[in-house]
């Protein structure tokens, strides 16, 4: 049986997910930083301001690998296409569907020039230089710029559940022979490799891929992003300008603003920051 008549013949499906999905993961920190001092926050506390707070912002996206999975009615899933332009691998038994296979990643994106935030890294650091690093400290600030750190917490990467869940089948590689063919062999599948939405990017790749989606649809353009760290403590800290023609460029009335960043691939990574919850001392503090 060829692979277009067992496409036709399961009736091909892709997920209906397919389409981006990127979901803001649910804040649940104590606050229990508030009121408090800085030099009294506890290194829980200071991780909390860095990654659950008004300054701060955690997404998970499901970023797809490229293959396609066959499901079947039992629920456990196997690899049918290894790569967009390879051709589909009939396995017996065969699936009841097919759809696209999406792997969870997740990024953090932080408003890396508040005074709040530098307080918090330099506490952190204070209680573990090592754990500081993991958080991609910036290198450099600039008083004439909003700047925004974004970093990797977790790549893509396929689930424990998911890759002990695949099925157990074979690759039947003679179709004239089909399934009882000698030839056909269990298929051994790997994991995927699927790289971030920062991996190969060159700095001015970088700059262009963000933006700051301002009130009436108006969008803010980074002066330059630099790439900064290793490891576990990588991180694109992204610059953007304060001040445009001698006017702010955040108008002082404004209600929040979203972090954008449009990769090669099509997916968008979205964090949106409240400017009123963004407070030191009762003023602004971003």
């Amino acid at each position: 049986m060829g692979a277009l008549a067992m496409g036709a013949r399961l009736g091909v499906q892709t997920c209906a997910c397919g389409l981006l999905l990127a979901l803001a993961l649910t804040a649940g920190g104590s606050e229990t930083w508030r009121g408090k001092p800085p030099a009294a926050w506890t290194q829980d506390e200071a991780l909390e301001v860095l990654n659950d707070s008004p300054w701060a912002r955690t997404v998970e996206l499901y970023q797809p690998s490229g293959r396609r999975l066959g499901v079947y009615s039992t629920g456990q899933k196997v690899v049918v296409q290894d790569s967009p332009n390879s051709p589909l691998l009939i396995v017996d038994p065969p699936p009841r569907f097919i759809e696209q296979e999406f792997l969870r990643a997740i990024y953090a994106v932080r408003w890396s020039s508040a005074a709040t935030v530098q307080e918090a890294l330099a506490r952190l650091k204070q209680h573990s230089t090592a754990v500081a690093d993991t958080q991609a400290p910036s290198e450099e600030l600039s008083p004439d710029h909003f700047v925004l750190t974004a970093r990797v917490v977790e790549p893509p990467t396929e689930s424990d559940i998911d890759r002990l869940g695949r099925a157990s089948v074979r690759l039947v590689e003679s179709p004239p022979g089909g399934r009882n063919d000698p030839s056909a062999r269990t298929i051994q599948q790997p994991s995927p490799s699927v790289p971030d939405l920062f991996a190969g990017l060159s700095e001015e790749e970088l700059r262009e891929a963000a933006s700051l989606r301002l009130e009436k649809d108006l969008t803010l353009k980074p002066e330059r992003a630099v790439r900064h760290g290793l490891g576990t403590s990588e991180g694109v800290t992204f610059y953007f300008p304060r001040v445009s023609q001698g006017r702010p460029t955040i108008p002082p009335r404004a209600d929040s603003v979203e972090f954008r960043f449009r990769a090669k691939n099509g997916i968008t990574l979205k964090a949106k920051f409240k400017l009123a919850e963004m407070q030191a001392g009762g003023k602004p503090d971003y």
